[in-house]
């Protein structure tokens, strides 16, 4: 499904922005002000450091979670899942839709079951999760009806 990663060009060119508003706030003339009339140097620190720390969150934040992906396709249980439904939830994310699937769990360790799963699905990729289908998942082995796809 959804992979996490970063796009190193569009992060860098962000970065840079916050460092060069930071590096401008110290060649800016003391005395120079923005139109409200507050000091121009200390209007680019507080902007530049703003990209700067959103940048580094969001940075931080992806990589949390492309590491949480990898560690449960590495540590959680293989299964297979057959899609009984399929329905669209009305939310969408970056345009496409979240799909609330009901599933047929088959596991070695937990045997088969039914769970309600809910993810976010390319619009390339809705039609290969049709009614009937079978896909690899990972299950969590604390919970069961915690799971994610693998494929």
């Amino acid at each position: 499904m959804a992979s996490w990663e970063i796009n190193r060009s569009v992060f860098s060119f962000f970065i840079l922005a916050g460092i060069g508003m930071i590096v401008a706030g110290f060649f800016v003339s003391p005395g120079a002000k923005t139109d409200d009339g507050y000091p121009l140097n200390v209007f680019f620190w507080v902007f530049g450091g703003f990209w700067l720390v959103i940048d580094l969150s969001l940075i931080l934040g992806i990589r949390i979670m492309a590491a949480r992906r990898k560690n449960a396709l590495e540590t959680w249980l293989p299964a297979a899942a057959k899609v009984l439904s399929a329905s669209e939830t009305g939310t969408y994310i970056n345009n496409m839709p979240k799909v609330k699937f009901t599933l047929e769990v088959t596991s070695d360790s937990h045997g088969v079951y039914q769970v309600e799963h809910r993810e976010v699905v390319s619009m390339l990729n809705l039609a290969s999760y049709g009614v009937g289908t079978v896909h690899q998942i990972r299950v969590d082995p604390g919970n069961p009806q915690k799971m994610m796809f693998a494929d």
